[in-house]
């Protein structure tokens, strides 16, 4: 457990070096690793993740209407959380802000608070009651995690800020994911119905962003590249240890 959130606080940190140098990953290779985790995500979403709620929401009828509630209710908590992020998550923003010039939609408070807000609930199911990570959940959230750390790290850069402060404001950001982990394993109880409804919401949050990556892009243009990328991101979840084991 420790490992994993040792290497999703690394994963978000380490592009912290970006700022110092002044270079982030090539364009393409940027948006090749957004639309990969993207996929990715979503691949875990119906492999795992909603079998699991329906699975549960089964046993009766008012059970099912909750869990199936709980995904339009993340859709919601995603939609007002990118009201902060600028749609940061979805590892674009708008082109003027990329490029460091003035952006009336976006303070970096409010990204910081927005994605990390989000990092805090995609968290929460990561680490089961059992003490079993998610081990598709965990290589999700990481590539997740690469196009929204550079793209924050190329806007505080822009604002001027230094290595130290970018470090520090990016490790705020990292420690979200563990945080919420910890909170749901520590502080809420382990009642299979309250666990089944908070994946339902983590489900509706990933599933908003991951549809967003693929489908909703400013440069959402049909490629047969970005297909091969969603079918080897769908494959690799598939293949990924635990994924394909409904907990």
């Amino acid at each position: 457990m420790i490992g994993a959130y040792i290497l999703i606080f690394l994963g978000v940190v380490a592009w912290a070096v970006v700022q110092p140098i002044g270079k982030g990953l090539p364009p393409r290779l940027m948006r090749a690793v957004t639309v990969f985790g993207g996929a990715y995500l979503l691949a875990v979403c119906f492999i795992n993740l909603l079998p699991h709620v329906f699975l549960n929401g089964f046993t009766s009828p008012t059970l099912g209407l909750k869990y199936a509630a709980a995904i339009p209710l993340g859709f919601l908590i995603q939609t007002l959380l990118e009201q902060l992020s600028s749609h940061v998550e979805h590892g674009h923003l708008d082109e003027h802000a990329h490029a460091g010039h003035k952006h009336e939609g976006y303070t970096l408070w409010g990204l910081l608070l927005g994605l990390s807000l989000h990092a805090f609930f995609e968290g929460m199911p990561l680490v089961d009651t059992d003490g079993d990570i998610h081990q598709g959940l965990l290589y999700g959230i990481v590539l997740h995690n690469i196009p929204m750390a550079l793209i924050f790290v190329s806007l505080m850069t822009a604002r001027g800020y230094g290595f130290w402060r970018v470090l520090a404001l990016l490790s705020v950001f990292a420690v979200m994911t563990p945080l919420g982990s910890l909170f749901n394993l520590m502080l809420l109880p382990p009642d299979e119905e309250l666990q089944t409804f908070i994946i339902g919401i983590v489900v509706g949050i990933l599933l908003h962003v991951s549809s967003s990556i693929l489908f909703d892009h400013h440069d959402n243009r049909f490629s047969w590249a970005k297909v091969l990328l969603i079918i080897i991101a769908f494959a690799a979840a598939y293949f990924t240890p635990g994924c394909t084991e409904i907990y």
